[in-house]
């Protein structure tokens, strides 16, 4: 027989396109291509050439030979003759070689080499045992590689014999497996896992394609998108950003959590201070969670930033109504965030500094179990804040937020995953106030605020076999707020609070999966709290939050809030068109000793392939807010505040890449606390309702292959409601909001070029008109006299924010270069009125001027 010795000698990439275009110059400030030849990791013998034995001399034969981006080769010519028999013999070895491709700035590209293929007598060999598995992992929705995918391979036996990472082509490679059935199993993230059943022979490569998210209509989870939650669904309506959009949308400077501003029944907050507003509801009625545990607030203060980097995060999901049972003690919406598992298959990490803050982040694997990944950010507006600032405030602490991350990611067996997390925030700003504000004397000396809460969590997710699994998390941490203005205001308090979750999860059958939970809040808290008795937040009028003339009261509070729940959801398929989701959540609120039970409902249609129906009802309660509850400024008898939410929605995808979405929705709200008349005691009770009613349309753009654009656009027409009491008449809502445009459209250009822009069109904010004043000689001010509540209106809003972004690619990282600017051609839009002294004179109150954005950012 024979021994084969092979070389490369020359080599030249044949990329796509690159006998029609050349070689492009290279323009100034960017590295030279990098480029690496294949690498031959399958080497086949060929039979030496019956009738040639008897002359044992060594024959080389010269081919040309392509090999494809998959590796494999497309085509071998003989260059240099051994003679018929060798040549033909060579040819047939050579077609069944197995390459590592050769690649481009890390891109796999096709590749022209010549190998020198060399006969030699040599002793029999061993007969081939083993078999090999090849496979490229592409998302079905536009035939993209799926990335660093972790890739399982499991005997008969159910014996795991590979774990591997496939490359960020998708392709992963498994050598020298034992001949018979092999189950593959591909976890995919947000695209969902995968398994596949393979059978290798000995001596053979196996080559196969798999898809991820193929079960999902063009797995549409993008940014905006009103989809149908992973199978089964849970909500009605569920809105997602996905990660390949969240650091992208103009006006947020990457921030992804900005970008939630943009969805549809989202209303704008004055100045952008960061409240979520969703479908007329008031902030405090929605509630925000990372990684299923609830937390006390998203952003930093001014709404500039979030508080968690957007770097570490898979995916933001929105639900402005009607969610799952999962999900209880609100009656608004909820947000929440999913973050990042670290990276498995080597270090990362990415580096940013803006004229806003910087920040640095980095992951990497410890074993092939254990990662970890961690991050840091401070904001840089102390060192600007005090030369803007006017002259009659004197700034003692400049605003200052920092933030930071910590993730361990423990995989100690194929059916447990293990995470620790630790998360915190930080705001702080004290201001010395020279004089007194024109509408409220009484604001005037030391203003201090500070916010902060750390979380420490704990989260278990277990397979219980092939039809149940369990999750389990708990999260300690403390919270802490101050707040002070002057002497006439102080509120000091510390929150310790404990978030318990456990659900378990069973398919019954291919048709029935049921769902079973509890949660549980718990919380010590110690308060200290001086300044006037608290009214309703909502609905104040010119007076709301007004400290002058007002009588202080005293609270010293100690205790402990327990809030426990449990829930029940079934999901059935009845037959292939209607889907029934049936749930059930009851609560406890041990501030007002109050039991509340939720029965909700959703059916989903699929009246087409491309077309889903939606019909939803629930009951939602929420416990007052801890001001109106507390025995000392509250009352403790109060009942929990209903809502009931009707909603009707229709999906249609149009065409690849396009899809529309309409959603109408009611909602009535009833024993919503109100202050009493006079605000005497017991200071609240539950005699507000409230009416919410509106259609949102929706179009979302994503191409059906590669991701060179997205965009989005958005109306909402809605009209919010509140009545404070049996003979009050119907009002506006604080932020009722009748008309919300948004539309938002990014376009990645060549040479790493990306451009966007997104616009908003919005109807003023309602206002409380003031038609004259009283003079109050006791405490020496002039106390307005108001209109109807929330009777006229603040003019239309409107801003254009672009972003405009370059990167760079070198060797084993990349730079960015970005410039984000809000309001971009300085509009100024107006949020409120100021009054003088003596409300006899009245001044426009603008909104934020033009703010650029200028950064850099690093990442390898």
């Amino acid at each position: 027989m024979l021994r084969l010795v092979g070389a490369l000698l020359v080599w030249s990439l044949c990329a796509s396109g690159a006998h029609a275009q050349g070689r492009s110059e290279v323009g100034e400030g960017e590295a030279e291509p990098l480029i690496t030849p294949p690498k031959l990791i399958r080497f086949v013998e060929a039979d030496y050439p019956e009738g040639e034995e008897d002359d044992p001399s060594e024959v080389a034969v010269e081919l040309d030979v392509v090999v494809g981006k998959d590796g494999l080769v497309t085509e071998a010519t003989v260059a240099r003759s051994g003679g018929e028999a060798f040549d033909q013999a060579a040819l047939a070895a050579v077609r069944q070689f197995v390459f590592e491709p050769a690649r481009k700035d890390w891109e796999p590209v096709a590749a022209r080499i010549r190998y020198r293929y060399v006969f030699e007598m040599k002793a029999p060999p061993e007969e081939l045992t083993t078999g090999w598995l090849k496979g490229t992992v592409l998302l079905a929705e536009d035939d993209s590689p799926a990335g660093a995918v972790v890739v399982e391979i499991m005997n008969a036996e159910d014996e795991l014999v590979r774990d591997l990472v496939a490359g960020p082509d998708g392709t992963f490679i498994a050598t020298d497996l034992e001949p018979g059935a092999y189950e593959v199993r591909i976890s995919g993230g947000e695209y969902g896992d995968l398994t596949a059943k393979e059978q290798l022979a000995a001596g053979e490569v196996t080559q196969v394609i798999y898809r991820l998210g193929a079960k999902k209509k063009a797995a549409y989870q993008g940014f905006g998108a009103t989809a149908v939650v992973d199978a089964p669904p849970r909500e009605a309506v569920k809105r997602t950003i996905d990660k390949e959009e969240l650091t992208r949308i103009p006006g947020t400077r990457g921030d992804a959590l900005r970008a939630v501003e943009i969805l549809p029944g989202v209303a704008r907050p004055p100045f952008g201070i960061g409240l979520l507003i969703v479908r007329g509801a008031a902030p405090q009625d929605s509630e925000f969670f990372i990684d299923g545990v609830s937390v006390p607030l998203i952003y930093h203060f001014g709404g500039l930033t979030s508080v968690y980097n957007s770097y570490m995060l898979e995916r933001i999901d929105f639900y402005p109504g009607n969610f799952s049972v999962r999900y209880g003690r609100r009656t608004g919406g909820i947000l929440e965030v999913t973050t990042r598992d670290p990276a498995r298959d080597r270090i990362h990490g990415v580096a940013e500094i803006s004229v806003i803050d910087t920040f640095v982040t980095i992951e990497s694997p410890i074993t092939d179990k254990i990662q970890i990944s961690g991050g840091l950010r401070r904001s840089l507006l102390d060192l600007i804040f005090p030369a803007v600032a006017p002259e009659d405030i004197g700034v003692r602490q400049a605003p200052v937020y920092w933030d930071y991350q910590f993730k361990l990611n423990f995989l100690p067996s194929k059916r447990d995953r293990v995470r620790i997390s630790a998360y915190g925030s930080n705001d702080r700003l004290e201001l010395l106030l020279e004089e007194a504000g024109g509408d409220d004397p009484a604001i005037r000396g030391q203003t201090e605020f500070s916010t902060s809460f750390y979380n420490n969590q704990l989260d278990w997710l277990r397979k219980l076999g092939d039809k149940a699994e369990q999750e389990l998390a708990i999260s300690v941490g403390p919270q802490k707020i101050s707040f002070g203005l002057g002497d006439t205001f102080r509120l000091e308090g510390t929150f310790i609070q404990t978030y318990g979750r456990g659900e378990w999860r069973y398919q019954i059958n291919n048709r029935v999966r049921l769902i079973t939970g509890l949660d549980l809040y718990a919380a010590p808290i110690d308060l200290d709290y001086v300044g006037p008795q608290p009214e309703s937040q909502e609905g104040g009028g010119s007076q709301q939050g007004s400290l002058a003339g007002q009588e202080q009261v005293i609270a010293d509070v100690n205790t402990t809030v327990f809030r426990p729940g449990i829930y029940l959801e079934t999901n059935a398929d009845l037959g292939r068109i209607v889907r029934l989701i049936l749930g059930l959540r009851l609560d406890y609120y041990s501030e007002i000793s109050a039991f509340s039970v939720d029965p909700r409902l959703t059916t989903i249609f699929t009246v087409a392939e491309d077309m889903r129906v939606k019909v939803s009802a629930g009951l939602f309660s929420q416990p007052p807010e801890f001001q109106e509850s507390e025995p000392t400024i509250g009352n403790p008898n109060l009942d929990p505040l209903k809502a009931v939410h009707l909603g009707l929605g229709w999906e249609y995808d149009a065409l690849d890449g396009v899809r529309f979405g309409v959603e109408g929705y009611y909602k009535y709200l009833w024993d919503r606390p109100v202050t009493t008349p006079g605000g005497l005691d017991p200071f609240f009770i539950n005699q507000g309702i409230g009416r919410i009613y509106g259609a949102e349309l929706s179009i979302n753009l994503r191409p059906p292959e590669g991701r060179q654009y997205f965009g989005y656009l958005s109306y909402t027409l809605s009209r919010s409601e509140r009545k404070d009491g049996p003979n009050e008449p119907w009002r506006l809502f604080d932020f009722d909001q009748t008309h919300i445009l948004t539309a938002a459209f990014v376009y990645n250009f060549p040479r790493n070029w990306e451009i966007g822009a997104t616009f908003r069109l919005v109807s003023g904010n309602p206002a409380t008109p003031v038609v004259g004043s009283v003079y109050d000689a006791l405490n020496d001010v002039y106390i307005p006299v108001d209109g109807r509540v929330n009777s006229v209106r603040n003019p239309l809003f409107n801003r254009l924010d672009i972003r405009v972004q370059k990167k760079w690619t070198f060797q084993g990282w990349k730079l960015a270069v970005f410039l984000d600017i809000r309001n971009a051609y300085n509009y100024q839009n107006q949020e409120g009125i100021i009054y003088n002294f003596d409300f006899s004179q009245q001044t426009p109150l603008l909104g934020l001027p033009i703010i650029p954005a200028l950064g850099v950012r690093g990442e390898f």
